[in-house]
């Protein structure tokens, strides 16, 4: 879901994608527009170097695909990934939320300067009053104040009735706003669940029929739907999980909450006509505020694009996450040309093919498609830490159990202090690892393992054996010490 959803949040993106470093083959690029040649054997290196089963790209300029192409397998039979391949496509998903509420304000159905409240009068967070000020401009921009962490808490959830937007809605009355309405920045799928359910409000019909209507029937996306198909012959990509580098199928499709945030899927071959319209201003799809936003825009996120500038040339681009499967996809306004990469793998270890194929593809400076070192030293380092604690819990039971007859402390504050403080530590250890370490990320405990499977293993891990230490050293530590007093 999106992007969110790894542990990086959209602004670190922005800093992934300032960075140059060495490409795929370790070499510079010469900022020259590559061959479709070499473009594919760039991603078949790539894909080999980080074992991503399946993948697709498609470019585009003067609104015309110039090359598209699968690589790679769609599932664990072997199924080889075609152009019409639906994948995941997650927060990329936004823009099409975005668009069709601009579609409706177009169409003098809804202001996106008016507050929230005016179309759904029962939206509101702890801070009732702010909540009264968030506009639909706030949500469509991540200005609304809430939290990348509330956008994150329902990943997991299921539910798939009819009234699912709905509860995304209402569940934020439990929520505190991190910022006023419109004062900072802070990337959250809270704020494209509630704008989901403002569409399926307005147009009163499920927000998986009013994409249909509204966007894929009216350019030809044969083969996208929201996250259920649509048709029984869909043959579309099964996400993968890394597993220490090792990915394995495991599709996951989130419940209807999510729709508006991440839940589209796409083809290769729909996705670049996406693109295609809405560069060219495709009067069947795209509203002047969408147009005027492309051409005129100085912020870094507004209406579900993000705004920079690489090596001098504007770019206009944005990146999803969904457990299994990772999309990146970019435009350059001044060249008028642009590039798509979606692959259906994704993990703590699967590093930055998504953004250094496009990248490469457009001609920009390259950048390490490695997995980060930071990832690297988190999912090693919480390993390594995993089998220490593990052993230290072994060998402090083991010296508990042989001692437990044995004479102790004669001070009873003392004898207390020792079982109690270790204890003590040991569980706040354990409500760390489950409750803070996640939220330095922007997920809680359940998003972390869906997202990063190994991770979350390893945390789990730690969070039993802290538990199972400081409940199994009390037990031991008490028996002696009435042992002891008995003696």
């Amino acid at each position: 879901m999106t992007n969110h959803a790894r542990w990086i949040c959209s602004l670190l993106l922005i800093g992934v994608l300032l960075h140059t470093g060495a490409s795929a083959s370790g070499q510079e690029s010469d900022h020259m527009a590559p061959t479709a040649q070499e473009i594919d054997a760039y991603i078949e290196d790539g894909m080999t170097q980080l074992n991503v089963p399946g993948a697709a790209v498609a470019l585009f300029e003067d609104g015309k695909i110039t090359h598209q192409r699968g690589f790679g397998r769609r599932n664990s039979s072997g199924d080889p990934v075609t152009l019409q391949t639906p994948f995941q496509i997650a927060s990329v998903t936004k823009s099409f939320t975005s668009l069709i509420v601009l579609q409706l304000a177009d169409e003098g159905r809804l202001s996106i300067d008016d507050p929230l409240v005016n179309y759904i009068p029962y939206f509101r967070t702890s801070n009732r009053e702010m909540s009264k000020a968030i506009t639909i401009r706030h949500l469509m921009n991540h200005r609304s104040g809430l939290s990348t962490l509330d956008g994150n808490r329902y990943q997991r959830t299921k539910y798939r009735g009819a009234d699912a937007t709905e509860r995304a809605v209402r569940k934020l009355a439990r929520v505190n706003l991190r910022a006023a309405p419109g004062e900072q920045f802070q990337y959250s799928n809270a704020n494209y669940a509630t704008l989901a359910h403002l569409i399926e409000t307005i147009e009163q019909i499920p927000h998986e029929e009013v994409m249909e209507a509204r966007i894929f029937s009216k350019i030809g996306m044969a083969n996208t739907y929201v996250q259920i198909p649509n048709k029984p012959t869909a043959e579309e990509a099964k996400g993968h999980l890394q597993w220490f580098g090792v990915p394995r199928e495991d599709h996951v499709i989130a419940g209807r909450m999510m729709m508006g945030a991440g839940g589209i899927t796409t083809s290769a071959e729909d996705l670049a006509k996406y693109l295609i319209a809405i560069s060219q201003n495709d009067p069947r799809i795209v509203p002047a505020a969408l147009t005027h936003s492309w051409e005129n825009n100085e912020l870094v996120y507004e209406f579900g694009w993000q705004y920079d500038t690489i090596d001098g040339r504007r770019v206009i681009f944005h990146d999803g996450a969904n457990p299994g499967f990772r999309a990146f996809v970019m435009y350059e306004p001044g060249a008028n040309k642009g590039a798509l990469f979606i692959k259906n793998m994704s993990g703590t270890l699967d590093g930055n093919l998504h953004l250094g194929a496009v990248r490469y593809a457009l001609g920009m400076p390259s950048i390490d498609i490695s997995p980060s070192d930071f990832f690297e030293k988190l999912l090693w380092g919480t390993l390594v830490l995993t089998v220490f604690l593990a052993l230290a819990c072994f060998f402090s039971l083991r010296r508990l159990i042989k001692n437990a007859y044995k004479p102790w402390w004669n001070s009873k504050p003392l004898r207390w202090g020792l079982i109690i403080f270790p204890s003590a530590v040991l569980v706040a250890f354990a409500f760390a690892l489950w409750f803070y370490v996640p939220r330095t990320f922007g997920v809680n405990f359940a998003s972390a393992s869906l997202f990063n499977p190994d991770l979350g293993a390893l945390l789990l891990a730690q969070v039993f054996i802290a538990l199972t230490w400081a409940s199994a050293r009390t037990v031991f530590l008490v028996r002696r010490c009435r042992t002891h007093s008995n003696n």
